[in-house]
């Protein structure tokens, strides 16, 4: 949970329905009534499996904002410690290297900072790494890999961007440029998972 929130009320129930990991019933359901530091009233959901750990998590903004889009670059070990809230409808991209994660049905939202996108993309890299069969696209993961670990030790810059089209997603930065997503780019935002362009 983000520092500073508030927690106003937590609920618990018990939903019949199977465990998407292993089918497991009964699933565990917690929604906890949030004040969240430049967001609001917000409600935190989490969906438990106490059989095999299976969990999913979601934040819920109870304001409508507008759609938006947060640019920043990093340009220093300085700026991996910027706050990062990506709730479960906002799109993150690193454009130097082709990289976006993408909303899904599963999706989380998160409260991060830099250094933790970027360990974000790391880890769903090395999953990529561990299954890909193609010499040539394992090859391409080592070098956004040797791209990342030079913008973490601030030998490299890179953009980070991230695109909302609920609005309730943010860099929370002076450094960080904010501005009204088109209707034109709204249209554009995809779901799905992590795409590493070729």
């Amino acid at each position: 949970m983000e520092e500073g929130s508030t927690i106003q009320q937590v609920r618990e129930t018990i939903l019949d329905a199977p465990c998407p990991g292993c089918g497991h019933r009964p699933l565990k359901y917690l929604i906890v009534d949030l004040d969240l530091p430049y967001f609001g009233d917000a409600l935190q959901t989490t969906i438990l499996c106490e059989e095999c750990g299976f969990k999913h998590a979601d934040v819920l903004i109870l304001s409508q904002r507008e759609p938006v889009h947060y640019e920043m670059r990093i340009s220093g070990e300085e700026d991996l410690s910027v706050r990062v809230v990506r709730s479960s409808s906002g799109t993150i991209r690193i454009p130097e290297v082709g990289m976006e994660m993408e909303p899904g049905p599963l999706s989380e939202a998160f409260v991060s900072n830099v250094e933790g996108v970027l360990m974000r993309f790391v880890d769903i890299l090395s999953f990529l790494q561990r299954t890909s069969e193609s010499e040539a696209e394992r090859e391409r993961i080592m070098e956004i890999f040797r791209f990342i670990g030079l913008v973490r030790s601030g030998k490299r810059s890179a953009t980070l961007v991230l695109e909302d089209p609920l609005g309730n997603s943010a860099i929370l930065s002076d450094k960080a440029t904010k501005r009204r997503l088109s209707e034109e780019e709204i249209k554009n935002l995809k779901t799905g998972i992590l795409i590493l362009e070729k």
